[in-house]
C-alpha cells in the first residue's frame, strides 16, 4: 500500500514537471512574437524601398536589398544591365506607378523550388503600372521578405514549374 502511494506521488511530480516544461516551451515560442509586432511594417518598408529604387532606375541599389539567394541568381552587373535594357529600352518606360498589398505572414515557405523552406516570411503582392511604347500595362509580382541577419531582404517567388507543365500538357 505504501509503495503505491509513493509511485502515485512520483508520477504526479513527473507530470507536474512535464507540464511546467511544456508551459515554459510555449511561453518561449510565443514571447518573441510579442516583441516583433513591428515586423510586418519593417518588411513592407524594405519592399517599398526596393521598388522605389526600381522606380528611379537605381537598379544597383535595389539589387543590394535582395536576399543572398537572389544575388546568386542575378549577378549585380547582369541584373542592372538587364533591368535597364528590358524596361527602359525595350518597353520605353522611364518609371512606373506602384501598388503594394499589405504583407501577409507565412510559415515554412518554399519560395524557390529546391531550397530549404524559410521558417517565417512576409508575402506581398506588388503591382507595377507601366506606360511606355506599347501602351499601359501592369506587372503583378509576388515577392517575399525574410530576415537575413537583422536586415529584411527580398526574394521573388519561383513556384514549382513541373506541376504547371504537367497541367498544360494534359489540357
Amino acid at each position: 500500500m505504501l509503495r503505491r502511494r509513493n509511485r502515485n506521488a512520483l508520477l504526479q511530480k513527473i507530470g507536474f514537471f512535464l507540464f511546467v516544461l511544456l508551459l515554459l516551451w510555449l511561453i518561449g515560442r510565443s514571447l518573441p512574437a510579442l516583441f516583433r509586432a513591428d515586423a510586418p511594417a519593417e518588411a513592407a518598408a524594405a519592399a517599398e524601398q526596393f521598388y522605389k529604387y526600381e522606380q528611379t532606375g537605381d537598379f544597383g541599389s535595389s539589387w543590394e536589398l535582395f536576399h543572398p539567394l537572389m544575388k546568386e541568381r542575378f549577378p549585380k552587373s547582369a541584373y542592372v544591365q538587364n533591368r535597364a535594357h528590358i524596361f527602359m529600352q525595350h518597353f520605353g518606360v522611364q518609371t512606373f506607378e506602384l501598388e503594394m498589398e499589405p504583407p501577409e505572414r507565412e510559415f515554412d515557405v518554399e519560395i524557390i523550388q529546391g531550397v530549404k523552406p524559410f521558417p517565417e516570411a512576409y508575402r506581398i503582392k506588388v503591382t507595377q503600372t507601366y506606360s511606355g511604347t506599347f501602351g499601359q500595362f501592369d506587372l503583378v509580382q509576388t515577392c517575399y521578405l525574410v530576415q537575413d541577419g537583422k536586415e529584411w531582404t527580398l526574394l521573388w517567388y519561383y513556384p514549382e514549374q513541373q506541376g504547371k507543365q504537367d497541367k498544360a500538357s494534359s489540357a
